[in-house]
């Protein structure tokens, strides 16, 4: 037996008010193989009857008593708004032709008709009509659909969201969108084609994962929807589902790699039932999870809404900003150490909102950078510390070199070099006293664009500055590619420089690795006088931070250039050789009693009752000796010591303990963290006599000539 093919399965409907009309032509499409034929003389209920059955075809008697064929036109002419109407009109009056066919049939025939030639047309129309559907299907398809996975798109995957949110009433449903992170890197390095063959694996895995009633969705570029019917629990068991199969690899083109997402959930009901509204509820959460960082999943709140919307109100009003110039240049000091004079100034962008006052630049930046505004506004502060330079460049003191930060954003925008060749021209500057600073990681982008971009601004004679150096993952082989002249210490460093033997470490590497490129260096966010100390005993060349003047306005930093107010450096921070002992007990009677006997023999005595004071002392002073007791409720003795070798290996260290903890203090001993140990109470004389052999030991040992001291006084009961 043949198959039906789908034009003889297509819908026909006969509108005609004779019963023998309708039984001869019924009778003829059966005898040509249609086999979906129905009839009617019931005009007014066709319109009714094509919405109900979509026809692929009506074959329609014009003229009837109820209701002419041109009040039935005009009726499914409502249905089928700007589609095809599939109207053959049958009428016995030639003169009808042209209006049916303006009315909207799509083809005419006169009564009395030849069959074949009937069954010709309808054949015709009907391969037209079929032609037509099977288009607009495709089309709605590919209008609704990703053309790379096959999932839907957003319309589509919104639009399927109300029923099954209505079918799923009161039960609960969620949301989950979820974000590859890091996909752009892969589309950077690996290409497109890397990319595409990502997204396609990963959206398999997705259908793979997600329950049978479960609907996905790819709503654009690497982010991805799911809506289950399912309570929160059960929505965070899948996200963990999703989060564990990438650490699957994936087969690229490039080789394989692994990744993770960023999931953000809301709930149905319980957080909002408006399938708009869940979006962003679910994009609001996705949101908070990138903020979190990779590999991370966040349930939607009601302080999330709150904080979108304020971060939205904030990125609207920062666009004002920009078009009514509410912003304007701070300018911090950088002061050279070995002179203490200003050298040179950081502008440093500020925002004074109307209504609102100074805003918190770690506020407002970020959004900057990530709504693109960074650009322009980036643009105009090179503009305007240029337009200052030119100011401060007759000062008596002047000129002075001004330092302008560059975003990640700004320094990949192909229109930098542009944009400050004109500022320099237009105010008339040196370029020599532009310094531009770029962070490592805006540096590392792309390593063949930057070593050119910089190569051409260092041409032009701006000079370069690496910031936040330390934070980012550059190495000394693109320091010599790259041509900088400055690296700037990021603050996370400096803060405890001098208690923080790994903070330390790392202060002292950058020093003395770009010096050896003949680099300078600017430690920044310095705020103690220990610090400033710390880092000039290690020869940082530049400091910058509240310790020497916070950042001011341009008037006030003028102001500062005609008083000529220099950095005051903390007394006796020099290397000059002189006999220091710093004592740390927690005890005050046991400092005053051993300042009191060991002063007596020509020290400098320095005491500190904990590790804090410790460190501080340490970093201001060069001190050879140190002498500290091992019960403190800070730190053990012990532990202070093995942190003090570590900055300080130099420093000979002595415990003093009424414990005899002999274990811990033998360790000590062993691995070198103690030069002595001597146990309370103390011989007055044995005690002086062993300290003064413990500094005639450190001068030999370091082949110095000892300070003069006057003469031990061994007197009886001293």
């Amino acid at each position: 037996m043949n198959s039906i093919t789908p034009l003889h399965a297509a819908k026909i409907l006969i509108v005609d008010d004779q019963p023998l009309n309708l039984t001869l032509l019924e009778h003829v499409l059966a005898s040509a193989g249609y086999t979906n034929v129905s009839s009617t003389s019931d005009a007014p209920a066709v319109a009714a009857m094509h919405r109900l059955h979509h026809y692929d075809l009506i074959v329609l008697d014009l003229n009837m008593p109820d209701m002419d064929g041109f009040e039935v036109l005009d009726s499914l002419r409502q249905i089928e708004v700007e589609q095809y109407l599939p109207v053959l009109v049958v009428s016995a009056e030639p003169d009808y032709k042209l209006r049916a066919l303006k009315a909207g049939a799509k083809d005419f025939i006169c009564k009395p008709y030849d069959y074949d030639e009937l069954l010709s047309r309808i054949r015709n129309m009907l391969e037209v009509r079929l032609l037509y559907t099977r288009s607009r299907n495709y089309g709605l398809r590919m209008a609704g659909h990703d053309h790379l996975t096959g999932l839907p798109n957003r319309q589509l995957f919104a639009q399927t969201m109300v029923p099954q949110l209505a079918a799923a009433w009161p039960r609960a449903s969620a949301l989950l969108l979820v974000d590859l992170d890091g996909f752009t890197a892969i589309n950077d390095s690996q290409g497109h084609a890397a990319g595409d063959a990502l997204l396609c694996q990963f959206a398999k895995r997705l259908g793979q994962l997600a329950p049978p009633p479960a609907t996905i969705g790819r709503l654009g570029n690497d982010e991805f929807a799911l809506l289950l019917p399912a309570q929160l629990p059960q929505a965070g068991a899948v996200a963990d589902q999703i989060r564990e199969a990438l650490q699957q690899p994936f087969d690229l083109p490039g080789g394989q790699t692994t990744m993770t997402v960023s999931i953000g959930i809301a709930a149905c009901p319980s957080d909002i039932d408006d399938v708009g509204t869940l979006l962003r509820y679910a994009d609001i959460a996705l949101h908070q999870a990138k903020q979190e960082g990779r590999d991370h999943c966040c349930y939607f709140t009601d302080a999330m809404d709150l904080q979108a919307q304020t971060r939205y109100q904030l990125e609207h009003a920062l666009r004002l900003a920009s078009e009514r110039g509410e912003f304007e240049l701070y300018y911090q000091p950088k002061v050279q150490i070995g002179t203490g004079r200003m050298i040179g100034a950081e502008a440093l962008l500020r925002w004074n909102r109307p209504g609102h006052g100074l805003v918190s630049p770690a506020e407002f930046i970020p959004l900057l950078e990530r709504s693109g505004l960074i650009v322009p506004v980036g643009a105009w502060a090179i503009d305007q510390a240029c337009r200052q330079i030119a100011a401060w460049a007759p000062h008596a003191n002047g000129p002075l070199p001004v330092a302008v930060n560059v975003a990640s954003r700004q320094f990949a925008d192909t229109k930098l070099e542009q944009t400050v060749a004109e500022a320099i021209a237009r105010h008339g500057i040196d370029p020599g006293l532009l310094s531009l600073e770029v962070t490592e990681s805006a540096l590392m982008d792309d390593i063949g664009r930057t070593a050119a971009t910089l190569a051409a601004l260092r041409a032009s004679g701006v000079h370069i500055a690496i910031d936040d150096f330390g934070t980012g993952y550059s190495s000394l082989a693109y320091l010599k590619r790259f041509p900088v002249d400055t690296l700037k210490i990021d603050i996370a460093f400096i803060r405890e420089v001098t208690s923080n033997p790994d903070d330390a470490a790392v202060v002292d590497a950058i020093i003395a690795m770009a010096h050896s490129l003949k680099l300078e260096v600017v430690a920044e966010g310095v705020e103690t006088a220990a610090q400033l100390a710390y880092l000039g005993r290690h020869r940082c060349d530049q400091i910058q931070g509240y310790y020497f003047s916070r950042p001011l306005p341009a008037a006030q930093l003028d102001q500062m250039l005609r008083d000529d107010i220099r950095l005051r450096l903390p007394a006796d921070a020099g290397d000059a050789p002189e006999r220091t002992l710093l004592i740390i007990d927690d005890e005050p009677h046991m400092l005053t009693s051993l300042q009191r006997l060991l002063r007596q023999d020509g020290y400098r005595v320095l005491t500190a009752n904990g590790a804090a004071q410790a460190f501080a002392l340490l970093a201001q002073y060069p001190v050879q000796l140190v002498l500290c007791d091992q019960r403190m409720e800070e730190m053990s003795g012990t532990e202070l010591l093995d942190k003090i070798k570590q900055m300080y290996p130099d420093t000979f260290r002595i415990i003093l303990s009424g414990y005899t903890d002999l274990n811990t203090i033998m360790e000590s001993i062993n691995r070198g963290a103690l030069y002595r140990f001597y146990t309370k109470p103390w011989d007055n004389r044995t005690l002086r006599s062993n300290i003064d052999a413990a500094f005639r030991h450190y001068w030999q040992l370091h082949g110095l000539q000892e300070p003069a001291a006057p003469q031990l006084a061994m007197a009886a009961g001293a």
